[in-house]
């Protein structure tokens, strides 16, 4: 096998790890604008972390080897090698790591420091902070559109909600029909029949409500 083809195989294993970690541990969180250099260097500290923790297996694979031209021989021991260390612990760890950036997020107290020293930080946005922390059975929300039509609705599984960052449009999957009472407080009154949602425009969007449940009065 030429040496570029070695040298390109071996520089694929031993970064691609990374950016597998880091594309999963962004999964449905809100991310801040990054570089592409700190995108990389964050793909190749995870990279690093999982090669140091797998390096005594790294080591004796290549020691039982020996020469690059020996690889086809030895197959049976590579292949566990390739499912482990370079798909499936990449997969459980950026998996991992997801999980508990957006558990983090969702907390009512600052993040802990281990939730900045694995490279996330606040997307800077307080309508990323507001859904990040609802409650995942749901939510009921006021929304007041610019021409100052008032929209009341659930805000659940079926909802969907952009965050940083995309456009900061809604989808509200039931909606209820709200009303401001004489001490300026807003409330929903009724569910429309039958049940419909609506997608809001982000430029449509002049403020919104988290309010206590209709039922809950």
């Amino acid at each position: 096998m030429p040496d570029s083809i070695v040298g390109l195989v071996i520089a694929i294993a031993l970064v691609l790890p990374g950016f597998v970690i880091v594309e999963l541990s962004v999964v449905g969180r809100a991310q801040g604008p990054r570089s592409e250099l700190e995108l990389v260097l964050r793909a190749l500290f995870y990279a690093l972390l999982l090669h140091l923790a797998a390096a005594y297996w790294t080591a004796d694979l290549a020691g039982r080897i020996g020469s690059v031209d020996e690889w086809g021989d030895h197959l049976c021991a590579l292949i566990p090698y390739v499912l482990v260390v370079l798909i499936a612990a990449p997969i459980a760890l950026g998996s991992l790591l997801g999980w508990y950036l957006r558990r983090a997020e969702r907390c009512e107290d600052q993040p802990p420091w281990l939730y900045f020293a694995l490279g996330a930080r606040d997307a800077g946005s307080a309508w990323d902070n507001i859904f990040q922390r609802l409650s995942s059975s749901g939510a009921w929300i006021v929304v007041e559109l610019k021409d100052r039509a008032l929209i009341g609705g659930m805000i659940a599984e079926a909802s969907a909600i952009g965050q940083t960052p995309t456009p900061h449009d809604l989808y509200i999957q039931e909606i209820w029909t709200a009303k401001v009472d004489a001490e300026g407080v807003v409330n929903l009154r009724q569910r429309i029949e039958p049940i419909q949602g609506i997608w809001i425009s982000e430029s449509e969007i002049r403020s919104m409500r988290v309010i206590d449940p209709p039922y809950a009065k």
